[in-house]
């Protein structure tokens, strides 16, 4: 594909749009471009719009944002393994504040508390009720109707997302617009996984306690997958590192998944996370308006 080297009509649209809203998965970033090709012509085969973003209008995009500090980058939901989103990141070390200024500076400190409970817990999520009980207990005022408005602000704007047995995790977008920052001030409760290099707050750890392996849910799947194609559906799948045997409970919750797409895939609901696995809006596109900020 040849890539032009300035940027045309779509592209600036599709700039603003990540400006904006900060963070589209794949769906919504289908519509989107849907959206753009009906409106600019563009030549866009249907499904095959994420390969025509990733490829073709990603590079550049992200050539002309690097100079003002942004990126997009794709990144995988660490809770569904097939969930993929595409983030527009500003690369310097900052406070949620600073990173979204259309919140209240109440609003940040509520979620800046809410980061601060997920990560410091023991399974990385928590429940609604103890961020709003612990906001009151640090005089933080604020109604429950207010708490229940910002809470559904931040899922809309993807900084949270649903866990198991109802309670909240950090989204992707979170993890990666915040890592630097959550790196330094919560280095002893986060890791980095084993695959792929990456901050990981909610994923598995490896059998072995005197191994520290963790593995994000999309990396763990393709790694036990690869194992299990290797051998031909053998049962064993040893630790990348130590080479104990991983836990089952682990390993099944992934395989007993859909198939495993190592880019691209449909929503898949979560398994129950257990303790060992501790780290471990959007309407319509086409209805959105094109003056965009």
């Amino acid at each position: 594909m040849s890539i032009p080297t300035a940027l045309e009509d779509h592209h600036k649209q599709l700039i603003q749009y990540f400006l904006h809203d900060g963070a589209y998965n794949e769906h919504e970033l289908i519509d989107l471009l849907t959206s753009l090709r009906d409106r600019y012509d563009l030549k866009m085969k249907v499904k095959d719009e994420i390969r025509v973003f990733k490829d073709g209008y990603l590079p550049l995009m992200n050539k002309h944002l690097n100079q003002y500090g942004i990126d997009i980058k794709q990144v995988t939901s660490e809770e569904h393994e097939n969930d993929v989103y595409f983030v527009c990141v500003q690369n310097f070390k900052a406070q949620f504040v600073k990173l979204d200024t259309s919140y209240t500076e109440k609003e940040a400190a509520v979620f800046e508390k809410l980061l601060e409970l997920i990560i410091t817990s023991d399974d990385k999520c928590i429940q609604p009720r103890e961020v709003y009980e612990s906001i009151l207990s640090n005089d933080l005022k604020m109604t429950q109707k207010e708490f229940g408005e910002t809470m559904t602000r931040f899922q809309r704007d993807k900084w949270i997302e649903g866990g198991p047995n109802n309670t909240v995790i950090l989204h992707s977008r979170a993890i990666l617009e915040m890592r630097s920052f959550i790196t330094d001030i919560y280095q002893d409760y986060v890791a980095n996984c084993q695959n792929c290099r990456l901050l990981l707050i909610r994923g598995f750890v490896c059998s072995n306690s005197s191994c520290d392996v963790h593995l994000h849910r999309s990396c763990a799947a393709r790694y036990f997958q690869q194992i299990s194609n290797a051998r031909h559906g053998k049962t064993a799948y040893p630790c990348p590192s130590c080479k104990k045997e991983w836990n089952k409970d682990d390993v099944n919750s992934v395989l007993n998944s859909n198939s495993v797409n190592d880019e691209n895939g449909d929503y898949q609901a979560t398994t129950t996370v257990n303790k060992r696995q501790r780290t471990s809006r959007a309407s319509n596109q086409n209805q959105r308006s094109s003056n965009r900020r």
